[in-house]
């Protein structure tokens, strides 16, 4: 068993509150983008099965760990970015989660996210943000590179569907993706 890197969330949010926002249920495949260490593509994986969680991160260590320590091929780990676009095909996600990544994306990147997402996501399907609150806290990063969830709102081309306090220093934004 691999060495278990903690993720920065990790212990952190409400994932009853993120998996009841979502409506996750059986049959459905997610994509965790930015998913670090893959805990919560377990933790979507124990609610989807027998559909697929993806776990994609650029970090070549993370999805190694991921594999070495899964033991269902539903979770299904991978080397990718989204700012560059990745390897999963068209329309093959109900829902595309991420949490704690998109305040480091430039303007730019930002853009290419989205149309990441939005080549992804089926008709309908669900672009999840979990993002550190723009107000001060005692962890994140500098509030310049972070949004409120009206700025968020501006930023992606999506119609916002709900928004969800998912700790003290979090919020869940949820987006469809036909917009």
């Amino acid at each position: 068993m691999a060495k278990h890197t903690r993720r920065f969330t990790e212990g952190m949010l409400d994932d009853r509150l993120i998996m009841r926002a979502l409506d996750v249920h059986q049959g459905q495949t997610i994509v965790d983008a930015g998913c670090g260490n893959g805990y919560m593509s377990r933790l979507f994986h124990r609610e989807v099965k027998p559909g697929v969680v993806y776990a994609v991160d650029p970090n070549p260590m993370f999805i190694k760990e991921i594999k070495a320590d899964i033991s269902t091929e539903d979770i299904r780990p991978l080397v990718g970015d989204m700012t560059l676009g990745t390897s999963l095909p068209d329309g093959c996600a109900d829902v595309v989660y991420m949490a704690a990544v998109l305040h480091i994306f430039s303007d730019e990147q930002l853009l290419c996210v989205a149309g990441e997402v939005e080549r992804l996501l089926v008709p309908g399907g669900l672009f999840a943000v979990v993002e550190i609150a723009k107000h001060a806290t005692p962890f994140g990063p500098p509030m310049a590179h972070r949004y409120s969830p009206e700025e968020l709102r501006e930023a992606l081309p999506f119609s916002s569907v709900s928004l969800d306090w998912v700790a003290e220093h979090f919020y869940l934004q949820v987006f469809r993706g036909d917009a």
